[in-house]
């Protein structure tokens, strides 16, 4: 679990912007209510590339790339051409595959659809199957594909 404070996105972009403009670090803290220091501190983060997350698919072991993989996912997920070749697939294996190469993580596929977070998991657990009100948010954020390849809801 990812602690500490949310960043504030808002002001990382405020800065951006007037950091672009030729603003010097200190005026962009005066105009913001920060120190220099602050400042410097989210434009050295911003010029930061992200990490690369991956974790190998349980088939074929090539690296399924997204950001939102965690280490938890490694051996539980199949990459799309894997998951094509396997109709068998239970419909858990199917969400996580989905949501990996849509580069969510559960908390954000939680927000997208409406699920609450822990339904999320659960359906990726195996511990439910997804019912009919929840695969329509499903299949709106993560394509038809997750239905027409196999992901049947429970009744």
């Amino acid at each position: 679990m990812v602690s500490g404070r949310k960043p504030n996105l808002e002001r990382r972009s405020q800065i951006a912007r007037l950091h672009a403009r030729g603003l010097t670090l200190t005026e962009i803290g005066r105009r913001l209510g920060v120190t220099r220091q602050a400042i410097h501190e989210v434009l050295v983060q911003l010029s930061r590339p992200l990490p690369r997350r991956s974790v190998p698919c349980a088939a074929c072991f090539a690296p399924i790339v997204s950001a939102g993989a965690l280490p938890t996912d490694a051996g539980q997920a199949l990459c799309l051409r894997c998951l094509e070749s396997c109709p068998q697939a239970a419909p858990s294996v199917r969400l996580k595959s989905f949501r990996l190469a849509a580069g969510l993580t559960k908390a954000e596929l939680a927000q997208r659809t409406g699920v609450a977070p822990m339904t999320i998991h659960q359906y990726e657990s195996g511990l439910r199957e997804p019912r009919w009100r929840h695969l329509t948010p499903l299949v709106a954020v993560l394509g038809p594909g997750l239905v027409t390849l196999g992901l049947r809801p429970a009744n």
